[in-house]
């Protein structure tokens, strides 16, 4: 199974849990989200959507965002910093999962990468003892160059 099936089955497991319809829109979102491999913008996701329903259903910008916020609190999809574009979440256990967001800054790419609990424990562990802060939540991104745009530089 593939990167836009997992996700797209992760969507539609999630949303059924939390008690959320699968209405048209919902899964329009969903399906634009699972074959972009940069993050949108709320504005690209509404054009898409608005494609993909081809006025089957009305979608507005409204409906987008509370759609992206739903999302983002089920942790189903990302923002990505600079621009707070979206991106789909592709760890299927993100809340128990410590992973980094990696973001580069040339072609704009953004992906999920799974840290193991170990190399974050000494951190977590300063932030608890010598803090006093419990973190509940957790976004690390790395801007920086992917492998293939380094490639690229280099020839």
């Amino acid at each position: 199974m593939g990167k836009s099936e997992s996700f797209k089955d992760l969507c539609v497991k999630t949303l059924k849990e939390s008690g959320a319809r699968l209405t048209k829109p919902r899964m329009a979102l969903i399906e634009c989200l699972a074959h972009s491999k940069v993050p949108l913008s709320p504005k690209v996701i509404l054009q898409k959507t608005a494609e993909q329903l081809d006025g089957q259903e009305s979608v507005d910008a409204v409906t987008v965002y509370r759609i992206l916020d739903r999302f983002s609190e089920l942790g189903l999809v990302h923002q990505v910093a600079p621009n707070g574009d979206y991106i789909a979440c592709t760890h299927l256990a993100c809340e128990a999962s410590t992973h980094i967001m990696t973001h580069c800054t040339e072609c704009d790419a953004a992906s999920e990468i799974h840290v193991p609990e170990e190399v974050l424990a000494p951190m977590l562990w300063y932030l608890k003892s010598q803090n006093q802060f419990e973190p509940k939540k957790h976004l690390f991104q790395l801007d920086g160059i992917c492998a293939r745009c380094q490639g690229r530089t280099k020839t």
